[in-house]
């Protein structure tokens, strides 16, 4: 709502099974829907990273739906916080090829930096 209404910003809403933990919606049909956009930057969030596992998520219609977001932008970002540095979740959201930038309020560690850098992965300490 707030985007909507500054800068003459158009504001899309994809459909499907509302999350009640996160007011997020999930499913085939928002996949679809999201997959018909060209988009400047693309963001995702996910729910760990690991230096060998890579990013990854634990619910299966929010991978998906993540992973068809990265394939929508010109400049793909991840949004994540430290806590989620060295986890590992049960489906893998993407390549770190697939990503052109990470933000977190931390560096991160060692192996996950050295990675980052082997993959020409920007990190940006916010």
């Amino acid at each position: 709502r707030t985007l909507a209404t500054v800068n003459g910003n158009r504001v899309y809403m994809a459909g499907g099974e509302l999350n009640g933990d996160n007011g997020a919606a999930f499913g085939a049909s928002p996949v679809q829907f999201v997959s018909t956009f060209r988009v400047r930057h693309a963001f995702i969030s996910i729910g760990a990273i690991d230096a060998v596992a890579g990013p990854a998520d634990n619910y299966l219609a929010e991978a998906e739906f993540a992973r068809m977001v990265l394939t929508c932008g010109e400049n793909r970002f991840i949004l994540t916080d430290s806590t989620k540095f060295g986890k590992r979740a049960l489906i893998k959201v993407c390549d770190f090829s697939d990503v052109d930038v990470i933000v977190s309020e931390r560096p991160p560690p060692f192996d996950l930096a050295g990675k980052l850098a082997a993959e020409n992965v920007r990190f940006d300490v916010a």
